[in-house]
C-alpha cells in the first residue's frame, strides 16, 4: 500500500488508467473540471527544473509505464460485431460449396465400364495440311507477276531508312478512275524506272496484268495535283534516282512505238542500197560538221567565262628575277584596277642587304605581259609598265616604288620599264592570259604607244637587216 500526496499526479494517475482499459469512452467525462487546475499548475511550473527541486514537479507528466501503441486513438471493435462478421463468411463459403449424397450400387460390373480395345490393326494417321497449304497447291499454276521483282523498294513498313512518298495518275485507266491517284511509298534510293514498277506492281494486285506492259514502256511526267500531265516538261530520266526530283505528284504515261516497219520492192533494192549509202556519207558529214560547231561553241563559251572572270581578283604564286637583287618569292595579285607584287617572308630576311617593299601599280600603267622563256618544268614572263603617264590623254601619274626605279628599262623607250618572274607553266599561262584579256578590255592609249613603238622597233631590225 501506498499513500500519495500529489493530487495533480493522481489525477494524471486516475485518467490515464481509465481510458486504457474503458471501451465506452466514459471516463474522459468524469474529471473535465479537474484538468482546469492541472493546466494551470502546467502554466507556472518551471519547464527545466533542477535536480533538488523537481521531485513533485515531476508527478504532473504522464506515467511512462503505460506505452501507447500508434493506434490509440482508434477504438477495438466488439467481440460481438467481430463474431457476427466471421458467421457471415462461413455463411459465403458454405454457398459455394455442394453436397452430393453416395449411395452404393449394388449390382456392379467392372467388365462393361472398362472394355479392352483391340490394337492388333493399327490404322496410319494421315496427315491433314493447313487451309493455306491447300489453297496454294490449288492455286499452283497462276502466272507469276512479271512486277514481283519491284516490291524490294516499297517503302511502306520500313524502319530507320529514308522513304518518300508520291501521288501518281495512271493515264492509261479510263476517264472515271484516272483522277483518283495511286499512294505510292518507295525507298529514297530508288530510280525513276523501278518507281515505275512499284507503280505498276500495286495497280496489277487490284486490277490485273491483262492491259499493262513491261516497266520500260511508260514514263513519268510532272502533273498537277488535278491530275493534268504538264507535256511542256520532257519525262523523268528512268536512270536517275527518283529522289533527285522534288515532286510528289506525277503522271503515269505510256509511251507510243517510235519504230515504224517500211516495205521496199524487189525491183528498187539496189536504188535503195545506193541511196542509203548516200544517206550515211551525208549524215557522216553532218556529225562531223555538227561535233565541229559544238567544239567551237564551247570554246566561245568557255572564252567568254574568262572574259567575265578576268577583272576579279585573283592571287598567283612567282619568283621575281632581277640581275642585282636576288631571287626573292612573290605574290602577284591581279585584278581589274591594279596589279600588286608583294614578297613572301622568308627566313633570315633581315641578314640580306637588300630588302624588297611591297609594289602596286595601276592597270592603266601596264603596257604589256607575255612569255619570253619556256623551259622543260618552268616557264618564264615579263611585265611592261610605265614610270610616267605623260603618253596619257588624262594627264594621270602613277607613283611605283623606289625599288622599281633600278631596273632595266626597254631599248629606245626611256618610259617603259618591266619585272622579269619565273613560275610552273600553268601559272604562268593563267597569269599572261588573265592580264593580256584585262588589258584588251581596258584599251588604253598607253597600251597602244607601247604596240606601235614595238612595231616601229621590228620594222627597223628587218630593214637594217636588208640593208646588210
Amino acid at each position: 500500500m501506498a499513500l500519495y500526496d500529489n493530487k495533480y499526479w493522481l489525477l494524471s494517475h486516475i485518467r490515464n488508467s481509465f481510458i486504457s482499459t474503458d471501451d465506452t469512452g466514459m471516463c474522459e467525462l468524469v474529471m473535465v473540471g479537474e484538468s482546469k487546475d492541472v493546466k494551470q499548475h502546467l502554466k507556472y511550473a518551471e519547464p527545466y527544473p533542477e535536480p533538488d527541486e523537481s521531485e513533485d514537479e515531476e508527478d504532473d507528466f504522464e506515467s511512462y509505464e503505460m506505452q501507447m501503441e500508434m493506434d490509440f486513438n482508434i477504438r477495438d471493435r466488439s467481440n460481438t460485431v467481430s463474431h457476427i462478421e466471421k458467421i457471415e463468411l462461413a455463411r459465403k463459403k458454405a454457398s459455394k460449396i455442394r453436397h452430393i449424397k453416395w449411395e452404393k450400387s449394388e449390382n456392379v460390373n467392372n467388365d462393361d465400364m472398362f472394355v479392352k480395345k483391340d490394337i492388333s490393326q493399327s490404322t496410319e494417321s494421315k496427315k491433314q495440311g493447313s487451309m493455306l497449304t491447300t489453297l496454294l497447291n490449288s492455286h499452283s499454276e497462276v502466272p507469276k507477276n512479271p512486277y514481283m521483282e519491284f516490291a524490294k523498294f516499297d517503302g511502306s513498313g520500313q524502319v530507320n531508312i529514308p522513304t518518300k512518298k508520291y501521288k501518281i495518275f495512271l493515264t492509261m485507266l479510263p476517264p472515271q478512275q484516272r483522277n483518283y491517284p495511286i499512294h505510292i511509298c518507295c525507298i529514297a534510293s530508288a530510280k525513276v524506272l523501278e518507281l515505275i514498277g512499284l507503280t505498276l506492281l500495286k495497280y496489277s494486285h487490284n486490277h490485273g496484268i491483262s492491259n499493262l506492259k513491261a516497266a520500260a514502256r511508260y514514263g513519268l511526267y510532272i502533273t498537277e495535283e488535278d491530275g493534268e500531265v504538264d507535256r511542256d516538261f520532257p519525262c523523268l530520266d528512268p536512270k536517275e534516282p527518283i529522289s533527285k526530283f522534288g515532286f510528289t505528284c506525277l503522271g503515269l504515261v505510256e509511251h507510243s512505238d517510235i519504230t515504224k516497219s517500211v516495205s521496199f520492192p524487189e525491183e528498187s533494192q539496189n536504188s535503195s542500197n545506193e541511196n542509203l549509202g548516200r544517206t550515211r556519207l551525208i549524215s557522216e558529214k553532218a556529225k562531223v560538221e555538227e561535233t565541229k560547231q559544238m567544239e567551237n561553241d564551247m570554246q566561245a563559251v568557255e572564252e567568254h567565262n574568262k572574259l567575265m572572270e578576268a577583272p576579279l581578283y585573283r592571287s598567283f604564286e612567282a619568283v621575281m628575277i632581277n640581275k642585282v637583287k636576288p631571287r626573292v618569292e612573290v605574290n602577284i595579285g591581279v585584278s581589274g584596277e591594279r596589279i600588286e607584287i608583294d614578297p613572301v617572308p622568308q627566313k633570315g630576311a633581315k641578314l640580306l642587304p637588300f630588302k624588297l617593299k611591297a609594289i602596286s601599280h595601276s592597270i592603266d600603267s601596264i603596257a604589256s605581259c607575255e612569255v619570253t622563256d619556256i623551259k622543260a618544268d618552268k616557264s618564264y614572263f615579263r611585265i611592261v609598265y610605265s614610270t610616267t603617264n605623260s603618253g596619257y590623254p588624262t594627264g594621270q601619274r602613277e607613283s611605283s616604288s623606289s625599288a622599281s626605279s633600278n631596273s632595266p628599262s626597254i631599248q629606245n623607250s626611256c618610259n617603259f620599264k618591266h619585272y622579269d618572274f619565273e613560275s610552273d607553266h600553268s601559272t604562268t599561262k593563267h597569269i599572261v592570259k588573265k592580264l593580256k584579256l584585262i588589258l584588251d578590255l581596258k584599251s588604253s592609249f598607253l597600251r597602244n604607244e607601247y604596240l606601235s613603238s614595238k612595231e616601229k622597233k621590228s620594222n627597223r631590225r628587218k630593214n637594217f637587216n636588208i640593208m646588210k
